[in-house]
């Protein structure tokens, strides 16, 4: 299969690079790239190719489409004997985590439907790839507030995932939605592992306390922590506690599932393991992609045939040779906070906040 990385920008193909880095994620709304070429002084024309930032640019893995977006970098470097050109960008997604949202209310919606409204501005698509239907609480972006950091907030309500496709869409779904040809195993694909096993962000003892609405006889320090939810990581073993505030206006329920998947989630971090195999596609040609359920055998690392999930996926190639990494863990260990509604502003009757 070809491997040959292409940028096609004004309807020209360039390539020839000395290096290139590719990666893509589920954890990250946009992909990115960075590629190199290197000549010898004195250089010729096609030293420096005349892309320019702010170019529309499709990167191309062979005949395979990997990103659609925007150049947003020409370095350049040199010394003596030797100069160095690159060109890096992002997806067309970057401008939502980079820029503001419109801060209109949006009420009655699904996730879907105010997403797509969020990302209209900017001329994004969003893909459902599979996202809840049901109607979104609390969907007004805040002042300031950038697209990612409003959509955040929603996909924590309706637990989901937003992360990019190879066309520059935005793509709303859940976790591991695909499913990889090829396993993992030592001593067959597995190149390399990396995985720091770290349990210093997880404890023994989780609290999650939240705010309930008050009235005008019961208000103060005893609503503040009114409702108080706990559990526990058996794993754990010495004392280890915990305690968050839940924001927004919370309920049992909310607090419950905020402390649920913060015992659930740092646990499933402590298994993420990045895994580096030799070439970029699986053994039916496909290249390697995030979020794609994948079965590992690696008993150095405690995985018997277990099956996670791809968070991200970095394509390599340089004097070392051409290689992918792959950084993959348990499904808890990408889904998004869970998130209360912002609490609601009362008004008098003459319409004065207060």
């Amino acid at each position: 299969m070809n491997n040959t990385v292409f940028l096609r920008v004004n309807g020209r193909e360039w390539g020839g690079w000395t290096s290139a880095r590719i990666s893509a994620g589920i954890d990250r709304v946009a992909r990115d790239f960075n590629v190199t070429i290197t000549r010898q002084w004195p250089g010729n024309g096609d030293a420096v190719p005349q892309i320019k930032n702010g170019d529309l640019v499709e990167v191309l893995i062979g005949s395979d489409l990997v990103i659609t977006g925007w150049v947003e970098a020409t370095p350049i470097r040199y010394d003596a004997t030797s100069i160095s050109t690159g060109i890096v960008g992002r997806s067309k997604t970057a401008d939502l985590i980079d820029c503001s949202a419109d801060a209109t209310q949006h009420s009655g919606k699904t996730l879907a439907g105010i997403v797509s409204a969020l990302a209209k501005p900017f001329g994004l698509s969003v893909i459902d790839g599979g996202a809840p239907g049901t109607a979104v609480i609390d969907a007004q972006p805040e002042h300031g507030e950038t697209v990612v950091e409003c959509l955040n907030r929603l996909l924590g309500q309706v637990q989901a995932l937003a992360y990019d496709n190879p066309q520059g869409n935005l793509v709303l779904g859940s976790v591991g939605s695909g499913k990889a040809a090829t396993a993992l195993v030592l001593g067959e694909n597995i190149l390399y592992c990396d995985s720091e096993r770290s349990v210093r962000d997880r404890f023994s003892d989780y609290q999650v306390t939240g705010q309930r609405p008050g009235t005008d006889d019961d208000f103060g320090e005893a609503t503040i922590s009114a409702i108080r939810q706990t559990t526990k990581d058996a794993a754990v073993s010495r004392y280890r506690p915990h305690t968050l505030q839940q924001p927004g206006t919370a309920t049992t329920a909310s607090c419950k599932a905020r402390c649920e998947f913060e015992a659930r989630q740092r646990a499933a971090r402590t298994e993420e393991t990045t895994y580096t195999v030799q070439g970029w596609r699986q053994g039916n040609g496909e290249l390697w992609a995030p979020n794609m359920r994948v079965i590992v055998w690696d008993p150095l690392s405690g995985f018997d045939n277990d099956e996670l999930v791809i968070a991200e996926v970095t394509y390599s190639q340089d004097d070392n040779g051409t290689t992918t990494e792959l950084r993959v863990g348990p499904a808890d260990a990408y889904l998004p906070e869970p998130s209360s509604p912002k609490a609601k502003k009362r008004t008098t009757s003459d319409g004065d906040l207060f």
